[in-house]
């Protein structure tokens, strides 16, 4: 598998995936990693070709299974198919998760999503990291608007390239905090308590 058109290339990028190829004399493989700044990546899926020519897609499809992958499709007429039959199962929002951690990500989003969403997204086991502030306000950190990434779209709850997380058929737009570095001069910080100098 030499080339992939340009919208799967793009959408691999998107989802910080890339494809590695590994050749056998019975068959190739292509496998989808996860860019995990390591040479080889994170393999979270791949495609193989069957006898008769045509391409089984296989995902890391079901949480808390390392390296385990079940098959999501077969009969596939290509292995690019096959590869979007991948992208369409594999989860690998942990893998991203702990890959934002260790980079020290201090980042956190907001969104106004609708109440009920609000709170099923606070009673979420995992990933960690997301606030109810009421009203429907929520607030995702950094790890955990990594790990809503590497859902795949058909799981109803995932972040998307534009920065849109989708809940039940809703979407909204997630916007990021701005951190005050404490380096303001006391004038301004004054002025943020909307107070001024000298008054009582």
């Amino acid at each position: 598998m030499t080339v992939i058109d340009r919208s799967l290339a793009r959408l691999l990028k998107q989802r910080r995936l890339f494809l590695t190829r590994e050749r056998s004399d019975a068959a190739e493989i292509v496998y989808v990693c996860v860019d995990d700044g390591l040479p080889g990546g994170y393999p979270v899926g791949y495609v193989i070709p069957s006898r008769t020519g045509t391409w089984f897609a296989y995902a890391r499809a079901r949480p808390g299974r390392v390296f385990a992958n079940d098959q999501v499709d077969a009969g596939l007429l290509s292995a690019e198919e096959a590869v979007r039959a991948v992208l369409d199962h594999a989860r690998y929002g942990d893998v991203l998760f702990a890959l934002e951690q260790r980079a020290g990500s201090d980042a956190t989003f907001t969104a106004e999503v609708h109440r009920a969403h609000a709170t099923w997204l606070a009673a979420l086991a995992e990933p960690e990291g997301i606030t109810h502030l009421g009203n429907g306000r929520v607030r995702f950190t950094g790890p955990a608007v990594a790990y809503l990434r590497g859902l795949p779209e058909r799981l109803g709850c995932h972040v998307d390239d534009e920065d849109r997380i989708h809940l039940g058929g809703e979407s909204y737009r997630l916007t990021r905090e701005t951190r005050h570095t404490g380096d303001a001069r006391p004038e301004e910080e004054w002025a943020d308590r909307g107070l001024r100098r000298g008054a009582s």
